[in-house]
């Protein structure tokens, strides 16, 4: 795990949700904010690309494919005409193994997060998610559940593995969160973003072509069936999802597939599939393609995430699935409170700027009237958020807003109390200096002893103490500002 203070780790894949023996789910909030809440990604937009299906089929040894391209795309900024070359070394990244029995356990997010630019100008961070196979045996129903929708809910594009074609128990496993989706989609479109149907060891490409082509035609085909069962259910996956797609890769090769000592060499891995992979990863995660996280039509950015899955954590950690309407009642409550602490941090962006504008302090009629001004203009920012509408959770966040804001305020008062008294005390030592001055002056005991540059130094000082009355005050709310 990172701590935000320890030593530099090589980047590797963290477990972020875990499965319990209990049949709960435990979300490691510590290390996601180690990854979210770094200075240069917080504010990013985020491109979320996580992979699911059922156990044993190959999907932590994909997510390598993602991670070569992004290191030598976003990282080492080089040319990616051919970015799978094997001079550059085996794959590596994700742990993976042969054999039947499950590897990768609840949810896993790699420490190591790609920064770009879209060419529309949005600064992104681009990160990468690993669950758990479904259906290994091990594992009930209701946890495979639990963690296809935790990553669903909180990913951009999920990429749905699946081994020769597309079956009816695999729609079925995508319907299993339908009881969700409906529920949210009354009141926000579709309630999650791409599915993308990742074909593996494609055993027809004289009927469809490997590729983004064939495998559109395939899924086309798919949802063209007959058969109602088949039917009700992609109109079920239509409303959960507001895009979905099919790709097509062929067979990795033999000793990919039956040897347990592959290593990741590419020279091991059959070039047609290498071919397709790169096509496959390159279309995914190319600037102009890489897909922003969006909550109900709001883009969110890292430190925002953190909001939403403490939230979703709450209500999938119980020991049953929770109720039809959980989810959406979490993304409301998520979204207000997102809001209201925007609002909060604009309130006090504000008076701080007020409060640093008189060097001599506001009189406490003055200070109230920016208070207001400024208490006013941060609810319109609430307000004006978009967000669900549900008129109890919005009143709830509004009037947290609002006695936050009046508590915050006393704290302002009490500085601005203090940068008054001295300026008061400041100004009360110059008066004496000054009017000591005259006396002496007027009188012309000790200031005929004085020479010119002695009298010269004397009016300086009482200048000096001017200019340091009239600007040093100001420095109360500087080093205030600077500890926000």
């Amino acid at each position: 795990m990172y701590y935000e203070h320890a030593v530099y780790m090589e980047p590797n894949s963290l477990q972020i949700v875990n499965a319990n023996s209990d049949r709960t789910i435990t979300v490691d909030e510590e290390a996601l904010r180690c990854i979210l809440t770094k200075n240069e990604i917080k504010d990013r937009y985020l491109s979320i690309i996580s992979i699911a299906g059922v156990f044993r089929q190959g999907k932590s040894f994909l997510l390598n494919f993602l991670l070569r391209y992004l290191r030598i795309k976003y990282l080492e900024m080089r040319d990616v005409t051919d970015w799978l070359k094997a001079e550059d070394g085996p794959l590596k990244g994700f742990s993976w193994s042969s054999g039947s029995k499950r590897h990768t356990t609840g949810i896993h997010m790699w420490s190591e997060v790609f920064l770009t630019e879209k060419p529309t100008g949005e600064k992104i961070a681009i990160i990468l998610i690993d669950t758990q196979g479904a259906f290994d045996h091990q594992t009930t129903f209701e946890d495979c559940a639990r963690i296809f929708a935790f990553s669903t809910l909180i990913s951009s594009v999920q990429i749905f593995n699946v081994m020769r074609s597309i079956k009816q128990y695999d729609l079925t496993h995508l319907q299993c969160f339908g009881g969700y989706g409906s529920m949210m989609t009354n009141c926000m479109s579709v309630p999650f973003q791409n599915l993308c149907f990742l074909v593996r060891d494609w055993a027809c490409p004289y009927e469809k072509p490997y590729g983004a082509e064939g495998g559109n035609a395939y899924l086309q085909e798919v949802f063209d069936s007959s058969e109602k069962e088949v039917k009700d259910q992609i109109e079920n996956l239509k409303g959960l999802f507001s895009e979905m797609s099919c790709f097509l890769l062929p067979y990795p090769g033999r000793i990919v597939d039956a040897s347990d000592t592959f290593d990741g060499n590419l020279n091991d891995i059959d070039e047609v599939f290498k071919i397709q992979v790169k096509e496959f990863v390159t279309n995914l995660l190319s600037p102009e393609n890489v897909l922003l996280k969006t909550i109900s039509g709001h883009r969110v950015k890292a430190e925002e995430l953190l909001c939403y899955i403490h939230e979703y954590s709450n209500i999938l950690k119980g020991d049953s699935l929770p109720k039809i309407d959980t989810i959406f009642k979490a993304t409301v409550e998520a979204q207000h409170k997102l809001a209201s602490s925007q609002a909060f941090k604009s309130y006090k962006k504000n008076m701080d700027f007020e409060c640093r504008r008189s060097p001599r302090g506001w009189t406490i009629e003055d200070l109230y009237q920016r208070h207001a001004s400024n208490k006013k203009k941060a609810v319109d920012f609430y307000s004006k958020v978009k967000k669900i509408d549900d008129t109890a959770v919005y009143d709830k966040y509004l009037i947290e807003l609002k006695h936050s804001m009046d508590a915050e305020f006393q704290h302002y008062r009490k500085i601005n109390d203090e940068k008054v008294r001295q300026y008061e005390e400041s100004k009360r030592k110059l008066e004496e200096r000054i009017n000591s001055t005259r006396r002496e002056m007027a009188g012309g005991s000790g200031m005929s002893t004085l020479g010119t540059g002695e009298k010269v130094g004397l009016a300086a000082g009482v200048i000096g103490g001017a200019l340091a009355l009239a600007f040093g005050a100001s420095k109360l709310f500087n080093h205030k500002g600077s500890n926000e």
